[in-house]
């Protein structure tokens, strides 16, 4: 039996609503062990389960312009490398939500940047740590999905691929789940290395296209690697939520779903994991394959408010949110003004 470690990156958020069908769904279905490769900060809730059930945890501290964390990362790769540090900053050039989080004179309303630390935190975890060489695969994922069917059974997903849900791609590759095994996992994680390490070969290479988000970074950092060949996708069975009372991220506000009692915060996500739900209950159901032949896009759906309904709601979730919570006045005026540069016909939210 293969030895799994599954890895939860950034934050260990609504572990209120996801505890119970994560550890349920992927810890005791696939006999894992329990890593964190989080930022904290002072209010931190060290008595949340994943924390406490964790077996290895990796944590940097929380800061106000993420650029900072990847000065510490550069720090350390310099040191391991014996180099002079290079000005990585000249990646701020690239635009788009990748850099959300590193203060610039145009900030991005997300926090994403966090993520690509995260993943660094992670990899010079396992290594310096000995871990990497006890464990056989590796699941990494968030801790706010819950899941409504098992995570495939590794029997399944082949050790020579590197397995990502069937959705949720804006144009390049998801970075929400990923199962890699100990041969991949140092290319597929060192997601932050050319940027600190060669900005000017990397920039070179992406200073052509006007926008980069996370997706489209991810699946530009697997094809210079190697990797991106190798990718292969199962089917989306879980979905990302958020409780009611709990404070939205920076990016995706997401809607409150009668059916469920919480936020949903990616409707077509949803719709995709309640879908495959329907067909895939247990490991038998994984194993007979049945599920190959089912089109989750043509599963019933729920009927949906009109282009201008939509577009509505989705202007006044935004505009609630950005005035009601503390310390979000200031983002009002970047909200207008990427309101007013949206193209025509878009209704709701194009990336993370």
């Amino acid at each position: 039996m293969e030895r799994v470690l599954v890895c939860i990156l950034a934050s260990t958020r609504a572990h209120q609503l996801t505890w119970p069908s994560f550890t349920r769904q992927v810890l005791d279905e696939l006999k894992a062990d329990l890593a964190l490769a989080v930022t904290i900060d002072d209010k931190y809730d060290y008595a949340n389960p994943y924390w406490q059930h964790a077996k290895y945890r990796w944590t940097g501290f929380q800061p106000a312009d993420m650029g900072d964390s990847f000065d510490l990362a550069q720090k350390w790769f310099c040191q391991d490398h014996g180099i002079s540090p290079p000005d990585w900053r000249l990646m701020l050039r690239i635009k788009g939500l990748w850099q959300g989080g590193i203060v610039t004179a145009e900030p991005q309303p997300s926090y994403t940047a966090n993520l690509f630390f995260c993943r660094w935190l992670l990899l010079h975890g396992l290594q310096h740590d000995g871990v990497l060489e006890r464990y056989d695969r590796f699941v990494v994922t968030r801790s706010d999905f819950v899941w409504l069917a098992p995570h495939p059974p590794l029997s399944i997903l082949n050790r020579e691929s590197l397995w990502v849900p069937d959705g949720e791609h804006y144009g390049g590759l998801t970075d929400r789940h990923l199962v890699v095994s100990r041969d991949d996992a140092v290319p597929a994680l060192s997601l932050i290395d050319d940027i600190l390490l060669r900005p000017d070969e990397l920039y070179g290479e992406m200073k052509h296209e006007a926008y980069w988000n996370t997706e489209r970074f991810l699946a530009h950092h697997f094809e210079r690697k190697g990797l991106l060949p190798r990718v292969k996708q199962f089917p989306y069975v879980m979905y990302l939520a958020r409780g009611v009372r709990e404070t939205p991220s920076t990016w995706s506000v997401g809607r409150y779903e009668p059916s469920v009692g919480h936020v949903v915060k990616y409707g077509p996500e949803f719709r995709r994991a309640t879908a495959y739900a329907a067909v895939i209950r247990t490991r038998d159901d994984w194993e007979s394959g049945a599920w190959r032949t089912f089109d989750a896009e043509a599963a019933p759906r729920q009927p949906q408010a009109s282009g201008l309904k939509r577009h509505v709601l989705w202007l006044g979730r935004r505009v609630f949110w950005a005035l009601w919570l503390p310390g979000r006045p200031a983002r009002f005026g970047r909200f207008i003004r990427r309101t007013l540069q949206r193209p025509q016909g878009s209704a709701g939210l194009a990336a993370k």
